[in-house]
């Protein structure tokens, strides 16, 4: 089976699944089920650092100004414009990424890349079957923009996208703290037009009385991360097998310790960061993502349907 990661904000490194790769493949041993998983960390995270960069120069172009202007404040001059490195580290690990992507056009660009790379992968494993997604964060949306919107232009490579998965089987989907919950708001997405995408593109011979499982993973302290499930199990069908699963772990010591003293807030902006990164972490946070991911790849519903809540690995 052919399993294909797409990334989302804040992701400098190619190598960005290489730890969750190994515990997944850790887990799949544990099972002793025969089969072959081969897999693909697609990568875009470097399309566009220079319009971050360049966002980043113009506000420190105008923080300079306002600072030449006023030389009698020169003792309080952070005060002018507060928290600037944390401003850019906003900008470069999250806001960035998420408005480039807004754009029609780089958008397109970046779908078009991440095309050029699943159809390598496909064509270096021709007489692979099965197809699973794994996506991140914004690369969630960006999934759901090439399986599934019905917005995309003539001249996007999108479609070419959709045709290579027409001789595929479509057998699973994982999303890591994902946002789709507000974008499914913000964008007005209704998902039943998932029901007759898997009815085109999905294995109706697997084995498995359902055609599609979509598994949406949630670290407990990301707050990028939201359940889905209640929102969409009106527009969804019986043939869409969707769960919700929760990785109940601190994000780091220091949330623990904050929590424990009850500054509840302060661990919330602690933990933010680190939880929204966790999913890749190769540590109990990965590790737990691992165990789920396998049991979705493997098909293993009746242990994703037992329980959403992994608060430990047994």
């Amino acid at each position: 089976m052919l399993v294909f990661f797409i990334h989302g904000v804040s992701t400098k490194k190619s190598t960005y699944a290489e730890a969750l790769i190994k515990n997944i493949k850790k887990e799949v041993r544990k099972t002793k089920v025969e089969t072959s998983l081969y897999f693909y960390s697609s990568y875009w995270g470097n399309l566009f650092n220079h319009k971050k960069h360049q966002l980043i120069d113009y506000i420190d172009k105008d923080y300079s100004r306002a600072c030449k202007q006023h030389p009698e404040y020169k003792s309080w001059q952070d005060d002018i414009y507060r928290y600037r490195c944390r401003r850019k580290e906003l900008i470069s690990n999250f806001l960035g990424d998420f408005l480039i992507y807004q754009n029609p056009k780089r958008g397109q660009l970046i779908r078009k890349r991440i095309f050029e790379e699943f159809n390598q992968f496909i064509q270096d494993h021709p007489k692979e079957t099965q197809i699973h997604f794994i996506a991140h964060s914004l690369g969630s949306l960006i999934l759901w923009d090439i399986l599934f919107s019905d917005i995309i232009s003539n001249d996007d490579s999108v479609l070419q996208f959709r045709d290579k998965l027409h001789r595929l089987d479509l057998v699973s989907i994982t999303t890591l703290g994902s946002p789709l919950l507000f974008l499914k708001e913000m964008l007005d997405i209704d998902f039943s037009i998932v029901n007759s995408i898997i009815d085109k593109s999905s294995s109706k011979n697997s084995g498995n009385s359902y055609q599609l499982k979509w598994v949406n993973i949630i670290h407990s302290s990301d707050l990028i991360a939201y359940p889905l499930k209640a929102a969409i199990e009106n527009e969804i069908s019986s043939d869409l097998l969707f769960f919700d699963q929760y990785v109940w772990q601190d994000a780091n010591g220091t949330e623990l310790t904050l929590r424990n003293m009850g500054q509840s807030d302060m661990a919330m902006v602690i933990a933010a960061e680190d939880a929204h990164s966790s999913y890749f972490a190769d540590n109990l946070d990965g590790a737990i993502t691992a165990r789920i991911i396998s049991y979705n790849l493997l098909g293993e519903t009746n242990k994703l349907l037992e329980r959403c809540v992994t608060p430990k690995l047994k």
